[in-house]
């Protein structure tokens, strides 16, 4: 692909390239066929054979790399700081109040008003990829969002979770809960062009799965996942969601599985906050609760969870819902015995915690 500055490599890029091919001048100097140099350093058969006659014709500064191609960027690095700022600051504060979504026109027409440089649709394409922007689908995030009462949550609950005050030996679990139906989430599938495929689904209400999981987590063990499922049959005064009972059913497992004390993370559901959950936690001194602030699933690992799983059950055929509920149970047992995707849902949202101190001591003794 060829960017706005002429060439698609960065200069780290061209410097690899070329020292692929001053590899290769030293083969060509120890008698090496082009074949065999296109073996032994994993290029095109084509790429060698242009090589050897570029080496043959100039010898090896023939094939010392000449910088990137193509005409000069029409503006300076002064400017494409600033337009990358301008960028990331939204179409809404440059005069795109009706959406949020930057176009290649927009972008030509913001060069245009800031810079006095003209640019047309394609070009800006080519700048854009240039600058590292790319198209893509953007992560939803809700007006009533709270940001500085995020951040106090990381700084003040969260370090009260990871410190030392923390039972010894006890886990951090995140739980959270999730809805399935017999209508699946759309996925990608490859079609012919111009005729979109179409997915045959439920077109009534046949019942609901859900499903409370619980990731829990400590230093120096292996990150477990622990799930509930229920299914509500399709009827008229029928209760479609987990109540007290389900959730703290699901806690008491977790703490017989761990044998440890249980500091549960979880948001704020109304049946996480009832009266009926507060007694029922006020029972079990093993168990410390912390709430997540409000609109914050990036908090959450288990939001990672459901999205994996509801990919992959993408454009899902019709089926009865015990059928589904077989599937769920399937997608969550694998992720039960792949802990280090579990780890990188935990990751994601930047809550990690330390290593206690003994743990500490015992590596050092250890070596």
């Amino acid at each position: 692909m060829r960017y706005a500055d002429g060439g698609g490599l960065t200069p780290a890029g061209r410097q690899r390239r070329e020292s692929v091919r001053i590899q290769a001048v030293g083969l060509f100097e120890q008698k090496a066929k082009p074949s065999e140099v296109a073996r032994r350093l994993r290029v095109s058969l084509k790429s060698a054979y242009q090589w050897h006659r570029l080496w043959r014709d100039g010898g090896a500064a023939a094939l010392v790399s000449c910088g990137p191609s193509g005409s000069r960027c029409r503006l300076s690095p002064y400017c494409l700081e600033k337009l990358t700022r301008f960028l990331e600051e939204g179409p809404a504060a440059h005069g795109w109040v009706e959406d949020q979504v930057w176009t290649a026109s927009r972008v030509a027409t913001l060069i245009g008003r800031k810079f006095h440089v003209s640019y047309s649709v394609s070009g800006a394409t080519r700048l854009m990829h240039r600058l590292g922007f790319s198209p893509q689908v953007p992560a939803r995030r809700v007006a009533e969002r709270d940001e500085q009462a995020v951040i106090a949550w990381k700084e003040a609950t969260w370090a009260e979770v990871k410190g030392p005050g923390r039972p010894g030996g006890g886990y951090v679990c995140f739980e959270d809960e999730a809805g399935f139906t017999r209508r699946p989430p759309r996925g990608r599938t490859w079609g012919r062009r111009g005729r979109t495929p179409v997915v045959t689904v439920s077109g009534r209400r046949s019942g609901r799965l859900s499903v409370a999981g619980l990731i829990a987590m400590r230093p120096g063990s292996r990150t477990r996942l622990c799930h509930r499922l229920r299914t509500h049959p399709a009827g008229k005064g029928k209760r479609r969601s987990m109540d007290e009972r389900d959730f703290i059913a699901l806690v008491d497992s977790v703490h017989q599985l761990v044998k440890a004390p249980i500091v549960l993370i979880w948001d704020r559901l109304n049946t996480h906050v009832s009266r009926k959950m507060r007694d029922l936690v006020a029972e079990r001194t093993w168990l410390t609760v912390f709430l997540l602030p409000a609109y914050a699933p990036d908090l959450n690992p288990v939001e990672g969870v459901w999205a994996h799983v509801k990919r992959s059950l993408a454009n899902l055929a019709v089926m009865a819902l015990d059928r589904l509920e077989t599937l769920v149970r399937n997608r969550l047992k694998r992720l039960q015995y792949r802990p280090d995707t579990l780890d990188g849902f935990i990751a994601g949202t930047g809550l990690t915690l330390d290593a206690p101190a003994y743990l500490d001591e015992s590596k050092s003794v250890a070596r």
